[in-house]
């Protein structure tokens, strides 16, 4: 799961699908991402009232990709940005479902279409950063 050395581009034979540490530094990343854009929100909202209304959907995708684009060692980089990307919305998830307002019950399918974003951005993302890894070993 480690390069065999600073900034050398081999890879351990004992690597896997998804490389793990890597993962949960990616979910961390993308969840602070989401925090701070979600706390940020009033002040978008405000004084940018053209960005304001999309400032929660872009920062998702930002969070997503930026998660996403983070693959370490990861054999299969489109997985991987996928699992990092879904990890935040995951960490996230439990603030969104505790906000005020929500106690009328949960919208499965913002849930379920929110996932699939952080899922599919994630994999772009990853697929991406995968394809410039490989290439620049090469």
């Amino acid at each position: 799961m480690r390069t065999t050395g600073a900034g050398s581009g081999r890879r351990d034979a004992a690597e896997g699908t998804i490389d793990g540490p890597t993962a949960v530094r990616a979910a961390s990343t993308g969840f602070t991402i989401l925090l701070l854009g979600g706390l940020l929100t009033p002040i978008a909202a405000t004084y940018l009232p053209v960005i304001g209304r999309f400032w929660l959907l872009v920062t998702a995708v930002v969070a997503f990709a930026v998660a996403g684009r983070r693959i370490g060692t990861a054999a299969v980089p489109a997985l991987h940005g996928a699992c990092a990307a879904l990890g935040s919305y995951i960490l996230v998830l439990p603030l969104v479902l505790w906000m005020p307002g929500q106690a009328a019950g949960v919208d499965v399918e913002q849930l379920v279409s929110s996932a699939g974003m952080a899922a599919g951005v994630g994999a772009i993302a990853g697929a991406i950063a995968g394809r410039r890894r490989d290439g620049a070993t090469r």
